[in-house]
């Protein structure tokens, strides 16, 4: 397995399992994204393990994503464990109706960001992540990343709340700690 990160993102690549990269995760670092590219024989975990690793992927700090050419020859059950799913081709199965509240509620199936038009899926796969934090000062991705975190489990009107805040936050931090420029 191959774990590296930037001061955004973890990549993780050539994983046998979820378990493996749990085990590992002291090396994971603190970024806004872990993104872990499936490869063919990647699971989930044995049975025994799968709930303590669906819970610890709900509970980490940083928004997880799977990056595989095509999600429909995975397990619904397994791409569901993630927060967002990077593809080649449109996800057009069903995933378990857990974790659907992230991005307010939409359902699990639209998780799914395209890459189109790239000279290779992973090299698109890296540029989708690096336009996603291009430009961001490290408390403008921890924000953004604390609104997707909060769509995690709560409700819209919380989420919504978080994403105000945020917006607020930011702004003082823009106008040199003053809260009305």
């Amino acid at each position: 397995m191959k774990i590296e990160t930037t001061p955004f993102v973890t990549t993780v690549t050539d994983a046998g399992s979820l378990f493996e990269i749990y085990e590992s995760r002291d090396r994971l670092g603190t970024p806004c994204m872990l993104l872990v590219f499936l490869t063919d024989g990647f699971f989930l975990a044995e049975s025994s393990r799968e709930a303590l690793l669906r819970n610890w992927l709900s509970q980490v700090p940083f928004l997880t994503a799977a990056a595989l050419p095509d999600p429909n020859t995975w397990d619904p059950a397994l791409l569901a464990a993630f927060d967002l799913r990077i593809s080649a081709v449109p996800f057009t199965g069903a995933c378990p109706a857990e974790r659907t509240s992230l991005l307010c509620g939409r359902k699990p199936e639209n998780f799914c960001m395209l890459i189109e038009n790239a000279d290779s899926f992973s090299g698109g796969v890296s540029a989708l992540t690096d336009k996603l934090f291009a430009g961001k000062t490290p408390q403008q991705a921890a924000e953004i990343t604390a609104c997707f975190l909060c769509a995690r489990h709560d409700p819209v009107q919380t989420v919504l709340e978080q994403e105000s805040f945020a917006f607020y936050r930011l702004m003082e931090q823009k106008n040199g700690g003053k809260r009305h420029a």
